[in-house]
């Protein structure tokens, strides 16, 4: 029994020597690179030596010189080997020591093994790899490293895909991504441009009812705002807020609305406007442009700078320009900073100030000048005309369609006030049109065009004049005469002069005689009275009289010609208030229509009555009467207005003030009458609505004429 016993330990003892040797023997193979042996050997050795045989392993895998190279090997059995050596006893870890094995050194391959491992992931570059890495080495530091590349990649890989499907699988497979906001952006922005791609009304509208938190929703709503706007009329803006009432640009719509039905800014058309829109969500500010559409405003400057008062003198619009106008059509041109534009009475800037000047508006257009060049402008602030012409002028006739005449380069253009050319021509000199006919010079001469530039009436004329009520005078060897719109003669050139007609008639002069003919050329007042400079000073028939004049007296004759105040006058007027003023014996009274003295003549001169008042002459000066020929203001003035809107201007030593005959209430007194105003005015302006303006040494006051005082004055007035 012993006998079998000692066989046995000397067996047991010999094994392990046996593979103590193996796992030695397999370093020493390992050192001379035999890998397939080291491998063998280390196997052999794993069960008795775990820790060593799984480090010799691992290091074979981990190396790239051998067949067998495999990380992820390599990193399997560095964890064996770095588990099974904690366990292992002390007697164990000797033996591993003698081959170098340690902790440290368990724990530099297996950073060896990681940091490959990391490296084979970037250098393959594919999410599979970066994955496997983060998989197999969760614990380490450089898994964020790897989630950060892999993250990247994905990105990347989504954005060459650049499909809103690609970003929206990216933000779920990768939410913690640093570039998720990118993603979410991207994938936001695709959508909306795959979405809206036919660039529509119904995809932006399908676009904003599918996603409505998109960040794309606002963009989508401009489009919708854009298209369903598009000839900016107030009746597609109201249409655009019935049928998109929860679109930002609702507000907006309902602001051009409102600017565009208001902006002529007149209490009338306020007023319709709160009538055809009673859903204007606005209404406080509508009522408050109501009131101050009905107020006169009046441009005034103060310390330098210029706003706007109203009737009783109180500051409407702030003193922040440099310039201000009147108000024309509901709109005031401003300049701040040498530009100009234009205001509302609500102060508020409707066009901006971006030109170098500004005219008013008349009918809703004005020409303006921007870099030297003029162009034209709605009131709306949309250009008409390109700001590309060397001069523009408008026909001033109210009555006449408005035609714009542009000149640019030599050649006019005429253009009616939506900007349509509808006739060009280069001429030496155009007129403005009239009665579908502007003149024309060509080689010196004057001609007509029509609205399409045609020549109607051939340039052989020295001079004409725009038509006016379907005629036009014209001069042909230093003789007058009269043209229709289409060329025919009414009157031949044959008269030294010819008025302008007055009433229906036109007086025409030949060798010093004069009668009148009508609009077709019929001479129905003969041509026998005496004609004189006096006699051309009057402009024919008033209230159905003319003066005439014959054997050296004058009197009035009806439009057949009788004689309804006999020629037997040294002068006489027109009737005005049912008194005329005749001259006799060099001294001027008035009579009435039977011809009976009703103011005795006393007079140097008179003029006719107004307002029941006239103005008279006497000894070089001038004074008023009433029509009982009372003196009402004595002659004490070198010269006066007519009497008009209550009031009449009278010049004094070169200076002017103003008078009231009613004696009332009046804030100024001077012995020669009842002076509202002081004659020490270098200039007195009838404004209309009741108000003058006064300048004095450069500055300016304004004065009530209802409240008969002096409301506003510009400091050191």
């Amino acid at each position: 029994m012993k006998k079998y016993i000692s066989i046995f330990f000397f067996l047991f003892i010999n094994s392990v020597f046996l593979f103590a040797g193996s796992l030695e023997k397999g370093f020493e193979a390992l050192k001379i690179y035999d890998y397939f042996h080291a491998k063998e050997l280390f196997e052999k050795s794993f069960k008795n030596h775990p820790a060593g045989a799984s480090f010799g392993l691992s290091t074979i895998f981990y190396r790239n010189d051998n067949p067998f190279s495999n990380i992820d090997s390599a990193y399997k059995y560095i964890l064996i080997s770095e588990k099974t050596f904690k366990s292992s006893d002390a007697k164990e870890k000797e033996t591993l020591l003698k081959v170098s094995i340690n902790l440290v050194a368990i724990d530099d391959l297996k950073e060896k093994i990681i940091q490959k491992a990391f490296e084979k992931a970037k250098t393959e570059n594919t999410i599979e790899t970066f994955n496997w890495f983060i998989k197999c080495f969760s614990h380490h530091t450089l898994k964020n490293d790897a989630i950060k590349l892999r993250n990247k990649l994905a990105f990347e890989n989504a954005k060459k895909i650049n499909t809103p499907q690609s970003y929206k699988d990216f933000i779920a497979i990768y939410p913690d991504a640093d570039e998720i906001k990118d993603a979410q952006w991207l994938y936001e922005f695709t959508l909306f441009n795959a979405m809206t791609k036919q660039n529509n009304i119904e995809t932006y509208d399908a676009f904003v009812k599918k996603f409505p938190k998109s960040p794309y929703r606002f963009q989508a709503e401009d489009s919708l705002f854009s298209f369903s706007t598009q000839n900016q009329t107030a009746e597609e803006y109201h249409r655009f807020i019935k049928k998109y009432p929860e679109n930002h640009n609702a507000k907006k719509a309902w602001d051009k609305i409102y600017f565009l039905s208001t902006v002529d800014f007149t209490p009338k058309v306020i007023s319709k406007f709160l009538s055809d829109f009673p859903d204007f969500p606005d209404k406080p500010k509508a009522k408050a442009d109501l009131e101050r559409a009905k107020m006169n405003l009046f441009p005034v400057q103060q310390d330098g700078k210029w706003g706007f008062i109203d009737s009783i003198g109180e500051a409407i619009i702030p003193f922040t320009y440099d310039w201000a106008d009147n108000f024309s059509e509901g709109a005031a041109v401003v300049i701040r900073s040498e530009k100009a534009g234009y205001i509302n009475k609500a102060g508020n800037i409707i066009i901006p100030l971006s030109y170098d000047e500004a005219n008013s508006f008349h009918g809703s257009v004005a020409i303006a000048k921007k870099n030297s060049k003029f162009g034209l402008i709605h009131k709306t602030g949309k250009q008409i005309l390109p700001f590309e012409f060397d001069d523009i002028s408008e026909n001033e006739n109210p009555t006449e369609e408005k035609i714009i005449h542009a000149l640019k380069e030599g050649v006019s253009k005429f253009y009616d006030t939506k900007g349509k050319l509808f006739a060009e021509g280069k001429f030496e000199k155009a007129g403005d049109f009239s009665c579908g006919r502007a003149y024309i010079v060509q080689k010196g001469q004057y001609g007509f065009i029509n609205k399409r530039g045609e020549i109607i009436i051939p340039a052989i004329y020295e001079w004409v004049e725009n038509f006016r009520n379907g005629t036009a005078r014209i001069k042909l060897d230093n003789k007058f005469g009269l043209t229709d719109t289409s060329g025919k003669i009414i009157l031949p050139c044959e008269y030294d002069r010819i008025d302008d007609f007055s009433e229906g008639l036109v007086r025409v002069a030949k060798e010093k005689k004069f009668g009148f003919a009508d609009e077709n050329g019929n001479i129905v007042i003969p041509i026998k009275y005496n004609y004189s400079s006096e006699i051309s000073e009057t402009n024919g028939f008033k209230n159905g009289l003319a003066k005439v004049e014959q054997n050296k007296k004058r009197g009035l004759i009806d439009k057949s010609g009788k004689l309804i105040i006999p020629c037997e006058f040294d002068d006489i007027r027109n009737f005005s208030e049912e008194l005329c003023a005749v001259k006799q014996k060099n001294k001027w009274g008035f009579i009435d229509k039977n011809k009976k003295q009703k103011i005795n003549f006393q007079f140097d001169y008179v003029w006719d009555f107004s307002e029941g008042f006239a103005r008279v002459k006497v000894k070089g000066k001038i004074g008023f009467i009433d029509q009982k020929g009372v003196f009402i203001t004595p002659p004490a003035y070198d010269d006066a207005t007519d009497y008009k809107n209550g009031f009449t201007i009278i010049i004094l030593g070169g200076k002017k003030g103003a008078l009231d005959p009613s004696g009332k209430t009046l804030k100024f007194q001077e012995p020669s009458g009842t002076a509202m105003i002081p004659c020490e005015m270098d200039e007195i302006e009838f404004l209309g609505n009741g108000m003058l303006k006064l300048e004095k040494n450069g500055k300016s006051a304004y004065f009530n004429l209802s409240l008969k005082k002096q409301v506003w004055t510009e400091t050191g007035f």
